[in-house]
């Protein structure tokens, strides 16, 4: 049975006088650490927050440079294969022009050879003629 006399209220302020220095000397500190803790770990999550959002963004920006990058070098490729082709277009019409005006110059050496050889060939057909006429007739011309 209880008994409800002096020492009812001696150990009711006891306990009050425990939970008084308890939460002085224990809880205080405990949840001050904890909330010390807290906030150390959101100042922590927010630079690593702050750190990933600046090296996605770095990356992002390397991946923009290095498409940037690869164009300007597709461009520059495109524009030596273009200048290749049009010097190629020019060197097979240069070589071209040259060999025709080569040509021409053969054909026009050829022919006058060849008007150099008719009149030496015509030269001798009329002292051959002459000749013939000579020893058929058996009198000089």
């Amino acid at each position: 049975m209880i008994n409800v006399d002096v020492t009812l209220l001696i150990q009711m302020a006891n306990f009050l006088v425990l939970l008084f220095l308890m939460n002085l000397v224990l809880y205080r500190p405990i949840r001050r650490l904890v909330a010390q803790r807290n906030e150390l770990v959101a100042q922590q999550r927010e630079s690593i927050d702050k750190a990933d959002q600046a090296a996605q963004a770095a990356v992002q920006e390397f991946e923009e440079k290095l498409r940037a990058a690869r164009e300007a070098g597709r461009r520059k490729v495109q524009e030596l294969k273009e200048n290749a082709y049009q010097y190629e277009k020019e060197l097979l019409e240069r070589a071209g022009r040259e060999a025709a005006q080569e040509v021409q110059a053969v054909r026009e050496k050829v022919r006058q050879e060849i008007g150099a050889v008719r009149a030496e060939l015509e030269r001798q057909i009329q002292e051959f003629s002459r000749e013939m006429a000579q020893r058929i007739l058996g009198r000089s011309l």
